[in-house]
């Protein structure tokens, strides 16, 4: 038998949406659940971008910094890209010259974050004190991510900037064994863009295909935990990763029905630890609005939700 969630506990989400979540994330549950337009997500998301076209003020809420980042900046792309945001969008346009200027040639990578970051409240991974080497070494995460977003915009960006980045992703990711559960989101995230050559796709595809089985925590007991969830790789049934994670997939959807809260919401299964006690406060809150609207989003894609009608 099939397990739902029922439409009641649909409901009392929604309620902890209206009540708890950022403006932005009630605006984005409007858009997916009610129609709203465009525009409504767009003009909330803008609070977050600076002057300089990039995007800060916490978008990614264990970064409390108000400075841009490319952490932050890639967030706000997968807002544009789910939204299906114009190309002649000025946010649009400001936030690609960001990651332009930003793009680091020598290493062909964005740092994920900058350094002045670490005087804001944060996560404690993203500490940089000693870790040099961790910020400034190449990474597919976000670059893999925003290779994407390159090709969602061509308009902004020439041809010999996809090409140098899209050849020192494409080398790098070829030769690993094993991979990070956040550079294969990455990854993942650059596999879903619509103008991705043919050619590239398959080439990602094939290896994800080799290096997500050892990734993916299929035992649900590490769920409980931070760890790469099977929902989290096959994103919908028709997904190119499905072969071999179906059982996997169908007990993470009992798995997150079961593990919603009384008050609707489903919560972080991280904290900060000692560090930055009330913004992570803050945080853990504003994260429980994202985190709710993302099981209810996949619930949705696997028709796991009662009708409400």
């Amino acid at each position: 038998m099939t397990i739902m969630l029922r439409k009641e506990s649909f409901v009392t989400a929604q309620c902890f949406i209206e009540a708890n979540a950022r403006p932005l994330d009630v605006a984005l549950w409007r858009f997916y659940f009610s129609e709203a337009s465009t525009e409504s997500v767009l003009s909330v998301l803008r609070r977050y971008q600076n002057p300089d076209g990039g995007f800060g003020h916490a978008l990614e809420p264990d970064l409390r910094a108000t400075e841009s980042s490319a952490l932050c900046t890639s967030i706000a792309f997968q807002i544009f890209r789910t939204i299906a945001a114009k190309p002649d969008d000025s946010m649009v346009a400001q936030a690609v010259s960001y990651l332009l200027r930003t793009l680091d040639r020598a290493r062909r990578h964005w740092r994920i974050i900058p350094t002045s970051a670490d005087a804001s409240p944060h996560a404690p991974w993203w500490n940089q004190a000693g870790r040099e080497d961790t910020f400034n070494s190449f990474s597919l995460n976000p670059t893999a991510e925003i290779l994407g977003y390159l090709y969602d915009f061509p308009e902004h960006v020439s041809a010999e900037i996809v090409s140098l980045v899209s050849d020192r992703v494409m080398v790098h990711l070829s030769d690993l064994d094993t991979i990070e559960m956040h550079e294969l989101l990455c990854c993942l995230r650059l596999l879903q863009t619509r103008n991705l050559p043919q050619t590239v796709r398959e080439q990602v595809r094939h290896k994800l295909t080799e290096l997500i089985k050892e990734t993916v925590a299929c035992d649900p007991t590490q769920w409980k935990g931070y760890s790469l969830r099977p929902l989290q790789v096959v994103q919908s049934p028709d997904s190119p990763f499905m072969d071999g994670l179906e059982e996997a997939v169908d007990a993470n959807l009992d798995y997150e029905i079961a593990s919603q809260s009384k008050d609707g919401s489903w919560t972080p299964t991280w904290t900060w630890g000692d560090a930055y006690p009330d913004d992570w406060k803050k945080a853990r809150l504003e994260w429980s609005g994202v985190i709710t609207l993302e099981k209810l989003l996949k619930l949705t894609a696997f028709n796991r939700i009662e009708k409400t009608a």
